[in-house]
């Protein structure tokens, strides 16, 4: 994985105890890791001199005391100052003053470790060459209050105190590159979260408006169905009303017509009530002037689909054409329809092919079953992905399952061995 480009570290909050916890902690460990060191230096210096250094000798070890102990001091609060240039000429004052005062050793280190959270090179750059000028200067300071002369002990003390400012700058630069990746990694993954979120989001406004759509054909249908309904259903009543007011009006005549007449109402009225049960699962909206569906609608209805180019069939499958006559005008009309629909989706989907239309009855169901070969590319509801072509949206299907399941049936269909077939099957 690649590493993120350098950022300034996030400054600590004041009002975090945690913050000022490790801030009282680095100022602590910095004042007494630094007066130990001091207190070595200092011993040595009394070793080297029996006891009686020289005062110049003694001035520059109080300056290392009193630099060490204020940048001591300041180094744990300053952690709080807002993360800018200001802060990074702050902490490179305090690196630079390592080379000038052992007190100010582990103050130094803790300001290199946060220059190297930057993981900038200029910066790294700058505090390695102030601290190369810095300690250069007080040992040739120290050596000329000495009286001595440049030798290979200097150069390696030099070469201690790059490597070990070395240290803290790759440390933090280690530490700052694992923050930086660990940050990183968050906001992906909330941008993940948030892209799924958007997603499903999506997903559920394009479902509700498919389920709307759903909703909208087959309140359609239902409408389709009642208006179909409606004036087979007044026809009945209109015959009741007709032969009724007759047998209440006429007092003359025959028991005979008068038993007759009663028996056409009978039948009327029950052909009514049985097509009534059917009309009242939906709602009659708007108006349409086309004719009801009768019988020879459904062969009408492949006739016109070949006089357009279509080949098509119909096929009475163990039935006599006047076998259709028991069944409803209201299962005729769906017949008719779903019939119609069928045909229509060939056409749009398979153009070409032949279709196959076969109505039989099974026990005490009809069952109108439709099939066409499918053309390259059609997938399930008999619909293909051909440039130029609508896509389908399957409302048509929906509508043909509606209006069956309305009148007591139901409607499948499938596509198997590159044939698409659709079945209806309603009450006989």
């Amino acid at each position: 994985m690649t590493a993120p480009a350098p950022s300034a570290p996030v400054t600590p909050s004041v009002r975090a105890p945690r913050a000022w916890a490790t801030a009282g902690a680095q100022t602590l460990l910095s004042l007494v890791v630094g007066l130990f060191l001091l207190l070595i230096v200092f011993g040595e210096l009394l070793v080297e001199f029996a006891d009686d250094p020289p005062d110049a000798l003694v001035a520059m070890h109080g300056l290392d005391l009193v630099v060490g102990l204020v940048l001591s001091l300041a180094i744990g609060p300053l952690r709080f100052v807002p993360a800018g240039r200001a802060q990074a000429v702050l902490h490179l004052v305090i690196a630079a003053a390592g080379g000038i005062s052992s007190f100010a050793l582990p103050a130094s280190a803790i300001a290199l470790y946060r220059l190297g959270l930057r993981r900038r090179l200029l910066l790294d750059g700058t505090a390695l060459a102030l601290i190369t000028l810095t300690t250069t200067a007080w040992e040739n300071l120290s050596m000329r209050l000495r009286h001595e002369e440049l030798t290979t002990l200097h150069l390696v003390t030099l070469g201690v105190m790059l490597l070990g400012a070395l240290v803290p700058l790759l440390l933090g630069r280690v530490v700052g590159t694992r923050h930086e990746l660990i940050r990183s990694l968050r906001e992906r993954a909330a941008s993940a979260d948030r892209e799924r979120e958007t997603a499903q989001r999506e997903a559920t406004a394009l479902r509700r408006g498919h389920d709307a759509e759903v909703a909208r054909v087959r309140a359609e249908e239902r409408a389709a169905l009642a208006r179909d309904m409606h004036d087979s259903v007044s026809h009945h009543l209109a015959a009741i009303a007709m032969h009724a007011g007759a047998i209440a009006y006429r007092e003359d005549l025959p028991p005979e017509t008068l038993r007759r007449t009663a028996g056409t109402v009978r039948d009327a009225a029950q052909q009514a009530n049985r097509e009534l049960r059917e009309v009242l699962v939906a709602l009659r909206t708007g108006s349409d002037d086309s004719p009801l569906a009768t019988i020879p609608t459904l062969q009408e209805t492949v006739d016109r689909a070949h006089a357009a180019g279509q080949e098509a069939t119909l096929e009475l499958q163990g039935l006599a054409p006047d076998a259709l006559e028991q069944l409803g005008r209201g299962t005729v009309v769906a017949l008719t329809r779903i019939l119609s629909e069928a045909l229509t989706n060939a056409a749009k989907h398979a153009p070409g092919t032949p279709v196959r239309a076969v109505l039989s009855r099974r026990e005490d169901l009809v069952v109108l079953t439709v099939a066409n070969p499918l053309s390259p590319g059609a997938t399930e509801d008999g619909a293909t992905a051909e440039a130029g072509q609508a896509p389908s949206t399957g409302h048509g299907l929906i509508g043909v399952e509606e209006r069956a399941r309305l009148l007591g049936g139901g409607a499948r269909w499938s596509s198997a061995a590159q044939t698409f077939e659709m079945e209806a099957w309603m009450p006989w």
